[in-house]
């Protein structure tokens, strides 16, 4: 009986893992040097999501998304000086993280959809960091 139990409970759990992932309203995303982990965000349209940025590289990274339709945009913590391939106003969303520091960046996105998340800093983005941000109604 306990091990048609536990077989029981170990297959709801494998079942409960293969459809689609759960969206979250706060994440802690480590940021090394040349990746981000998670390397996939799902979050809620319409809700405030907080993600601390934890920079544990050796250099300074930066959470990027060019193009996003977000409101109540803010950031704080260590927030690094920064050596960007653009300006901070081409991308609606942004925040750079010195190495070893933390940042938090809370925003709200307001339309459903898929979006790159890469770092700016001068060749990290060819390196390899990338992330993707995906953004779903329900």
């Amino acid at each position: 009986m306990l091990k048609q139990l536990v077989i029981g409970v170990l297959l709801l759990v494998l079942l409960s893992s293969c459809g689609a992932p759960t969206p979250v309203n706060e994440v802690a995303v480590t940021m090394g040097d040349f990746y981000y982990d998670p390397a996939t965000l799902t979050i809620l349209v319409g809700q405030t999501i907080s993600i601390t940025l934890v920079n544990t590289g050796a250099l300074e990274h930066d959470f990027v998304v060019e193009k996003i339709d977000v409101s109540s945009v803010s950031s704080s913590g260590d927030v690094g000086g920064h050596h960007m391939g653009g300006s901070h106003s081409d991308y609606d969303l942004h925040v750079s993280v010195e190495a070893g520091g933390t940042s938090v960046l809370k925003f709200t996105a307001n339309q459903p959809g898929t979006y790159k998340i890469f770092c700016s800093v001068e060749g990290h983005e060819e390196a390899g960091m990338v992330a993707e941000l995906i953004v779903v109604s329900e």
